[in-house]
């Protein structure tokens, strides 16, 4: 059987057979150090699937800092530490590639994240790994389980521009944007958030009804959604669109405290799954890295 057959949660689930242990379900590991957790987050972007090598390297490299700091704070973290492991096909320009790394410097600096090193290596697209370290105090973590019925299931900003730009590169490779890798980690939304009994908690990167439907997994119930959160005109077929997509990376988070900051998804029911405005369970998987298909 092919991994395109099973899709990113199958083989997720087969890794952790092999080492006969649970899947935690978090995209950031907890390590416990008595007082707080170290926080360890690691995710790849790779040319031609996340980026073309002839967009903006600077983005390039704000966005592999943003997509990992944006783990750590979707934990309620504060990040302190980076490390990069990259590839590159011998023939890249290193203008390119300085350009790429004053992008990384450049975001780093903005969190006051230290960068320590990393690895370097050949390969025939480009293809950048970042690890970002932070820490949360023991308590004061948010996780993905805690989800209760009667919350409110919130989201930090209303989305669209991402994902049509998205949306827009899967239909037409040739059709750039900066608004794919221009994003903002919600770092600054946390000041409000803390101030908030937060039960759950995930960043954005894959699409509200994925997003809602680890959440419910993780926390048993079921995720009702009862809004449109687009902050585009769109027709109720695209909005399904962009519930699909992602990669706007804003928090989802849920709460039983009444919030006017933050715009309303929906709420949190007993059950399971997750449910659309129109009632339906039926709903579309979301982003998948070996079942999305991209143009080639």
């Amino acid at each position: 059987m092919k991994i395109d057959e099973i899709g990113e949660a199958g083989v997720i689930k087969r890794i952790w057979e092999v080492f006969g242990r649970e899947n935690e379900n978090e995209d950031v590991h907890f390590y416990d150090l008595g007082s707080k957790y170290i926080l360890l987050a690691v995710d790849t972007i790779n040319e031609r699937h996340h980026f073309e090598k002839g967009w903006n390297p600077e983005l390039i490299g704000k966005f592999l800092v943003d997509i990992n700091v944006s783990d750590i704070a979707s934990k309620n973290g504060k990040p302190t530490e980076m490390m990069a492991s990259m590839s590159f096909p011998r023939n890249t320009d290193e203008t390119w590639v300085i350009a790429m790394i004053k992008g990384m410097k450049k975001e780093l600096e903005k969190y006051d994240i230290v960068y320590s090193g990393g690895d370097l290596k050949e390969s025939p697209h480009i293809s950048l790994t970042g690890l970002v370290i932070g820490e949360v105090e023991k308590g004061k973590e948010y996780r993905r389980n805690g989800a209760r019925p009667g919350d409110f299931v919130y989201i930090t900003h209303r989305i669209g521009r991402n994902e049509m730009a998205i949306f827009n590169y899967y239909k037409h490779p040739n059709a750039a944007s900066d608004d794919i890798l221009n994003i903002t980690p919600r770092v600054a939304e946390l000041t409000e958030l803390r101030k908030h009994n937060v039960t759950s908690c995930i960043d954005n990167s894959d699409g509200i009804y994925k997003s809602l439907s680890l959440l419910a997994s993780a926390s048993n119930v079921n995720m009702r959604i009862e809004n449109n959160v687009c902050d585009l005109e769109v027709d109720d077929e695209m909005r399904k669109v962009i519930y699909s997509i992602g990669g706007d990376y804003e928090l989802i988070f849920t709460s039983p405290d009444p919030i006017e900051k933050f715009p309303v998804i929906g709420s949190v029911k007993d059950g399971s799954g997750v449910t659309d405005i129109d009632g339906s369970s039926n709903i579309p998987s979301g982003f998948d890295h070996f079942l999305t298909r991209y143009h080639k």
